[in-house]
């Protein structure tokens, strides 16, 4: 049986690949980019580098938010012949936190009070509701990328206007106090395999360890244990990050399908690569 790791061939999937070498046959990476899919009334195939793609005991889909609906293509296409622990609704919902959201209110998983509006005139009058300070976000972005923090109305409406230029829906979101802290928990299955605290860089509200946040190991309370799998089985992902804020309440924030591991391997001195390999060799 073979592994085959579908992503951008960043660190943490050649990990995961090598790692998976000590269970599966083989395991290997293949290209995101090099990946297509061909419909027509009578097939539905998925080619890579120009040629039918191989049998897979196990496919795993990694990579970037920009390549949501290539991804989802992909396991529209195989899910039914091989095991995928992403499911093809997860890259929609995941990829956007919006949608991520509304799948965790309707799980009734607890969230922070969110804005959704496509219009400047309708970001603004949500402006003049909210309490400050608040979060500006746009809908797709991964790593603490096109996250915006607003004291007052009037630096929010600055930002607002910085967004209208991309053509993109505004989310406002309230702000949680939690000292630039989040914790970032990386679930498999039925169980988080590993856990961090991670704190932001001075004079930086992102705790993202790509934004200079720091991490340390973190063992998390039952509650919050059930809450992050309860997210992740809320957009059908087996495997993936789960982002929580803890301030009077805690909250997810944010689902992430493609994880970086090195921080948390870090932070919490486990190979969370082989783990992942392991649970997927089992589920395969």
């Amino acid at each position: 049986m073979n592994l085959a790791v579908v992503s951008l061939g960043g660190k943490s999937s050649l990990e995961i690949v090598e790692e998976a070498k000590e269970y599966f046959n083989d395991a290997k990476n293949l290209d995101i980019r090099k990946m297509q899919v061909n419909a027509s009334s009578k097939k539905l195939s998925v080619l890579y580098d120009g040629k039918e793609i191989e049998d897979y005991g196990c496919i795993y889909i990694r990579g970037s938010y920009r390549y949501a609906f290539l991804q989802r293509s992909m396991t529209e296409a195989l899910s039914s012949k091989v095991y995928m622990p992403l499911k093809p609704r997860s890259f929609t919902l995941a990829h956007n936190k919006f949608l991520t959201l509304l799948e965790m209110q309707k799980n009734k998983v607890p969230i922070p009070t969110t804005y959704l509006t496509a219009t400047l005139d309708g970001a603004k009058k949500v402006l003049e509701e909210v309490n400050y300070p608040i979060i500006m976000k746009i809908p797709e972005g991964t790593q603490g990328k096109g996250v915006l923090f607003a004291y007052s109305s009037t630096s929010a409406r600055s930002i607002i206007d910085t967004f209208d230029v991309l053509r993109q829906p505004y989310i406002i979101k309230e702000y949680v106090e939690t000292d630039a802290t989040d914790i970032r928990a990386i679930v498999a299955g039925y169980k988080v395999i590993a856990s961090m605290r991670r704190k932001g860089s001075k004079n930086d509200i992102r705790a993202n360890i790509h934004a200079g946040g720091k991490g340390e190991k973190l063992e998390l309370s039952g509650e919050i244990e059930n809450m992050a799998v309860k997210a992740a089985k809320s957009v059908a992902a087996d495997v993936c990050a789960v982002d929580l804020l803890e301030g009077t309440k805690t909250m997810v924030i944010e689902v992430n399908l493609s994880p970086g591991l090195q921080g948390i391997q870090r932070a919490t001195g486990k190979n969370i690569a082989k783990i992942i390999a392991e649970f997927l060799f089992k589920k395969a």
